[in-house]
């Protein structure tokens, strides 16, 4: 690293003298041969031409209506060109954009469908997982109700199983209740009429021993 400022300063103003220089004689350079170039070359030819246009009238007026003809009949072709151009340029571009909006679509309904698929597969899945444990609960409980209380017990498994599958609702068991406590109740009031007919009351007590007198 240089320490000193003025040394850098110098050096670098030193370069840009350098370099305005070059560009400088580079300049004139180009210059120089341009004059060339028009003094033996561009401007003689261009003399000789005039000269020769005003030495030939006729051929004057026919190379210049060729060229007025030439440039008006050339508009319409010209912008003929230049909006097929941009006719094609936005066809093209419309074209492209509406193959891509047709793949991109594609693709999104091959997704959708790959992931219904999935779902689908999963959800055949869990109803096979799901019917699975179900049927190993019931074959334990089986297995339980056969330990314990033999092969009688089939019907009691039946019941339970059949009690996971259906809806039991509260009222009809209620009404099983009342109904039951109804009949036990008539039961039990038959019971008490027939006691009372069948034991002796007091006044067939106190009249059999006056007959007997």
């Amino acid at each position: 690293m240089n320490d000193n400022p003025t040394a850098t300063a110098n050096s670098l103003t030193t370069g840009l003298d350098e370099l305005t220089s070059y560009l400088e004689g580079s300049t004139h350079l180009v210059l120089a041969y341009a004059d060339i170039f028009e003094s033996k070359y561009a401007r003689p030819a261009l003399d000789k031409i005039s000269r020769y246009l005003q030495g030939q009238p006729l051929t004057t007026t026919w190379i210049t209506t060729t060229l007025v003809l030439f440039a008006v009949m050339s508009i319409l072709p010209v912008l003929s060109f230049i909006g097929l151009s941009i006719f094609a340029l936005c066809s093209s571009m419309c074209i492209a954009l509406a193959f891509g909006f047709a793949a991109v679509v594609t693709l999104e309904i091959m997704f959708a469908t790959f992931l219904l698929l999935v779902l689908g597969g999963l959800l055949f899945f869990s109803f096979v997982c799901t019917t699975f444990c179900v049927m190993a609960y019931l074959t334990f409980r089986l297995g339980q109700h056969l330990q314990t209380q033999g092969h009688f017990e089939l019907t009691g498994w039946a019941q339970e199983a059949r009690q996971h599958f259906t809806s039991v609702s509260m009222k009809p068991e209620d009404n099983d209740d009342s109904d039951g406590s109804g009949v036990l109740i008539s039961h039990e009031v038959n019971d008490q009429v027939k006691r009372e007919n069948n034991s002796p009351s007091p006044s067939r007590s106190l009249m059999a021993p006056s007959g007997s007198t």
